[in-house]
């Protein structure tokens, strides 16, 4: 695979983003797959942060270690970042009378990496620009760097600020002929080739995970979502509520998270699809009612994007140690339903099957994803609109309501433990839905003979649900002599991993339905396979733990991230390439 990797560092603040972004949606319409990986400390202003671009004329969906241009804002990112250049790489930086130790500048000579020192604030006032556009100058360079055409900035940026006027859009185009100019007559020789364009990527969309999951929710046709802003699931809410005029749904920043889980369940007993998401923390807030809902057998979605734990952790970064939470998170026994996107086309298409699961089993889903997936930049081919089925489930209709009785709310003896499910204020019999072990009508009853039968009919729902959930994708060779076992964000390092020669006779076997976990695919290829290695972004193997509960197979190979980042694919290569056969 041919790829070419761009980082910009700076502080928080700084317009770090800003290059990376603009960057990213020229080389988009220029026809390339991009792929945008944020890194920031919890400040709101200082620290170190960091957007790279990994670009190529191929589908990629991770990040690479080491990257071809470094742009340094300020002089931390020339002291924290110079080891991640490739040799023949760029540096460009605007640190005034920056001096390179003795080691670093050998280094730098061996490796022929090009080091650019751009005077930005001098440049900016030989063309009376203010210090506002410099992040403009930046681009500019970088867009000259990598050899593109200065007429598709000039037209991205009319795009963005040709509301502002004639006299702000000249300013933007100075900065732009001006740093082409200082390129051209400083830096020539720095500059790094693109592979060759694939005009197809042209037409794709260019949006993070949260947005993807946002359009998603729409598309499943949700019409509220609750939330309480916490890392990395603010995004989401962010995206949602810039929509909502276009979506007439109802938005609603609720006071805390136990308020937001309390909505969002009573808007799903009202017969309204609503959903809620938050993170690690505020999902412990939440499982008090994820409980209720298991009880009274209502529908509720969850979106629980995770980050490193425990406490607050590393509240901006990225990890994959909720699996269990999810799973097992609430008092009680009860039935859910766990999910797990992986990338902007799962995060799209996971929300029509989660709700439709939460309505026709009348149980929680909690949807997982992770701060990589939810502010990673994809370039993503259009969805397609028409698979979706909206499925209400065992709602009753108006003709039947007149029939029923408030005992077949909670009949004990409901196939699949799925019983009828009406709406209140209907002109239908009346029950109980309160959080007390209860019989058929919902009224306490703490009979041990009636808390095993509606035990057992709740529970009954997860067999019925096992039986209609997919088995785990395989990608790569069918009958793979190296097995790797992975979910959520490791998807995307995993299959440009594969397509390198080296990993012919690998497979990797992607989970997306956590909860019931289906093992028969994972038994059989494992009972073939020379190694099976589980690859994860936590501490101890959840997945892993998960299927030697339900398969009996121990899994001795693991290959485990905990350092708050994701798995880049070189970075994976390295570690997996030992395994293979």
């Amino acid at each position: 695979m041919s790829r070419i990797s761009l980082k910009v560092t700076g502080a928080q603040g700084q317009g770090v983003n800003s290059v990376g972004e603009i960057c990213a949606t020229g080389l988009k319409r220029s026809g390339y797959c991009v792929f945008g990986y944020r890194e920031y400390m919890s400040l709101i202003k200082g620290g170190h942060s960091s957007f790279q671009l990994d670009v190529s004329h191929e589908a990629i969906g991770s990040s690479e270690m080491r990257v071809d241009i470094l742009v340094c804002f300020n002089h931390h990112g020339l002291e924290k970042n110079m080891h991640e250049v490739k040799p023949g790489g760029v540096v460009l930086h605007q640190t005034p009378e920056w001096k390179f130790s003795k080691e670093e500048q050998a280094r730098l000579e061996k490796q022929k990496i090009t080091v650019v020192y751009l005077p930005n604030e001098k440049l900016l006032k030989e063309i009376g620009a203010p210090p506002i556009l410099g992040n403009v100058l930046i681009t500019s360079v970088v867009w000259s760097i990598l050899k593109q055409d200065v007429a598709l900035l000039k037209e991205l940026v009319r795009e963005q600020f040709g509301h502002k006027g004639e006299k702000v859009l000249d300013l933007n185009f100075r900065c732009i002929d001006a740093g082409v100019a200082f390129h051209v007559a400083h830096a020539d020789t720095a500059a790094v080739t693109l592979p060759q364009a694939d005009v197809a990527w042209h037409n794709c969309m260019l949006l993070t995970g949260s947005q993807a999951m946002g359009l998603g929710a729409v598309h499943a046709g949700c019409r509220m979502y609750v939330g309480y802003p916490m890392t990395p699931s603010s995004p989401l809410l962010t995206f949602i509520s810039e929509i909502q005029n276009r979506t007439g749904m109802v938005i609603k920043q609720a006071e805390d998270e136990i308020t937001a889980a309390q909505m969002m369940s009573g808007a799903m007993f009202m017969g309204t699809r609503a959903m809620t998401a938050t993170s690690g923390g505020g999902f412990d807030l939440m499982t008090e009612t994820l409980s209720l809902n298991g009880i009274i057998e209502n529908p509720s979605v969850f979106g629980l994007a995770m980050r490193p734990g425990p406490a607050t952790g590393l509240p901006t970064w990225t990890a994959q140690g909720d699996l269990l939470l999810a799973v097992f998170g609430g008092h009680g026994e009860f039935a859910r339903c766990v999910l797990s996107a992986s990338d902007s086309q799962d995060a799209f298409d996971l929300m029509p099957v989660a709700f439709n699961i939460a309505e026709k089993y009348q149980i929680s889903v909690i949807v997982l994803y992770d701060k990589q997936i939810a502010e990673a930049l994809y370039t993503q081919p259009l969805y397609d609109q028409t698979k979706a089925t909206i499925e209400r489930g065992h709602i009753v209709d108006s003709k039947t309501l007149a029939s029923l009785k408030g005992t077949d709310r909670y009949d004990p003896a409901a196939k699949d433990g799925i019983s009828a499910r009406w709406l209140p204020g209907t002109a239908a019999a009346t029950y109980a839905g309160q959080g007390d072990e209860h019989n058929a009508d919902g009224s306490v009853d703490e009979s041990a003979e009636n808390a095993i039968a509606q035990m057992d009919k709740r529970m009954r729902k997860m067999e019925k649900l096992k039986t209609e959930l997919p088995e785990p994708e395989l990608f790569g060779s069918q009958k793979p002599e190296t097995l790797f076992v992975g979910w959520g964000s490791t998807k995307g390092p995993m299959l440009d991993l594969l397509s390198k020669p080296a990993y012919k006779k690998a497979g990797y076997l992607h989970y997306t339905y956590m909860w019931p976990l289906q093992v028969e695919r994972f038994t059989a290829l494992a009972a073939q396979a020379k190694n099976v290695v589980l690859v994860e972004g936590n501490k101890t193997g959840q997945l892993g733990i998960l299927l030697q509960q339900e398969a009996c197979i121990p899994l001795a190979h693991r290959v485990l991230k905990y350092d708050g980042r994701p798995f880049f694919v070189d970075e994976l290569d390295s570690l997996l390439s030992p395994f293979l056969s």
